[in-house]
């Protein structure tokens, strides 16, 4: 029998009881497996990801469980989202390297612990809509192989304003009960300023909750607010959490890259268009970039004839109401900077391809 040292780290921890260290311990040897073995990976992942969703009640029904281990009934206004094995993100280098110092803590714990230190705890998103939010949530929940639970902030504000602040409470209860990633999209309709003259003695009450709570959030499990608008965002509360990610719109080569995995399998079928599709989604978030890519996808399937007068018209929805000189002009774009045949882009445009060539001769003269 072949020695594993990490089986000797399984060991001590589940014999230690330490029940949510060996959760950390077991996402990193996921992570380290799914290039060696990726089978073996999906399979430890698929474990790991089981076992929270059952302790919820299937499992306290069907055997007894360990005190310590035990869980909170799930409120009803938390849902738990499913994480895709397979799911990467598009982000650039700055937020790639604050998301990678999440896990990064969480690997090395021990070590801060011994010096007084914890990983950290709490993050708030701040970024417009679209830009990758919460698809990082996400894509950590999975990192990190806990369950990820999505709060539903307009059921905490019930219609009976008074049970508003136990409803959130009920929520906090159960998150903190288990290692778990809690997401808290778009907090600023909770937690507004408390200077607020328009805001109700309810919402200041949950911004307090709130305040309470996130500080000492435990370390085995991770808090992440969203907001589309930070300046909304309580300054007291936004001062609580351990860490702030700013998401931006994606730059021009994550544009790309987006469209490309939009795209799929229909990529070959667009690589004529590809220039001219990152130029005229350059500013759009990835959600709109997404829109974008999957009805120009489904015209090609269905029209494939008139597609690229459709990539046109879509991309540029005012191309009938041009003048001549701005068609003429945009003619000569498209071939100048996307590569687009001089007969093509004159049916396109509706002008003579010796007008777009006369023009194109005058530039470079």
């Amino acid at each position: 029998m072949k020695r594993s040292p990490e089986m000797l780290d399984v060991a001590r921890l589940a014999l230690e009881g330490k029940h949510s260290d060996l959760r950390l311990y077991l996402a990193k040897l996921v992570r380290k497996a799914r290039k060696e073995d990726p089978e073996y990976a999906a399979q430890l992942e698929g474990l790991l990801k089981a076992q929270p969703s059952r302790s919820n009640g299937v499992l306290r029904r069907n055997q007894q469980q360990e005190p310590s281990l035990s869980v909170k009934e799930e409120p009803s206004l938390l849902r738990e989202v499913s994480v895709s094995a397979d799911q990467d993100l598009l982000m650039d280098q700055a937020l790639e390297g604050q998301l990678q110092q999440i896990l990064l803590e969480r690997r090395c714990s021990e070590k801060l612990e011994e010096k007084g230190l914890k990983p950290t705890s709490s993050v708030i998103f701040q970024g417009p809509p679209g830009v990758g939010k919460s698809m990082s949530a996400s894509w950590l929940a999975r990192e990190l192989a806990l369950p990820l639970y999505v709060l539903d902030l307009t059921a905490v504000m019930s219609s009976l304003l008074g049970k508003s602040g136990s409803n959130l409470r009920s929520v906090l209860d159960f998150a903190r009960s288990h290692p778990c990633v809690l997401f808290l999209d778009e907090i600023d309709a909770i937690a507004k300023r408390r200077s607020d003259e328009s805001d109700v003695g309810e919402l200041k009450r949950l911004v307090n909750i709130l305040l309470q709570e996130i500080e000492d959030w435990p370390h085995k499990g991770l808090l992440i607010a969203a907001t589309n608008h930070p300046e909304l965002v309580d300054p007291a509360l936004w001062r609580r959490f351990d860490m702030d990610v700013t998401f931006t719109l994606p730059s021009d080569d994550n544009v790309r890259k987006a469209i490309n995995e939009f795209l799929g399998s229909d990529a070959h079928e667009f690589s004529h268009v590809l220039d001219f599709l990152v130029d005229s989604q350059r500013g759009e978030s990835y959600s709109n970039i997404k829109r974008t890519i999957n009805k120009l996808r489904k015209h090609k399937h269905i029209d494939p004839e008139g597609f690229e007068s459709a990539v046109v018209n879509y991309l540029i929805p005012d191309a009938e109401g041009l003048s001549r000189q701005e068609r003429i002009s945009f003619a000569v774009k498209l071939v100048r900077e996307f590569s687009f045949p001089k007969q093509r882009a004159a049916k396109l445009l509706g002008v003579s391809r010796d007008t777009i060539r006369k023009k194109i001769a005058e530039i470079q003269s």
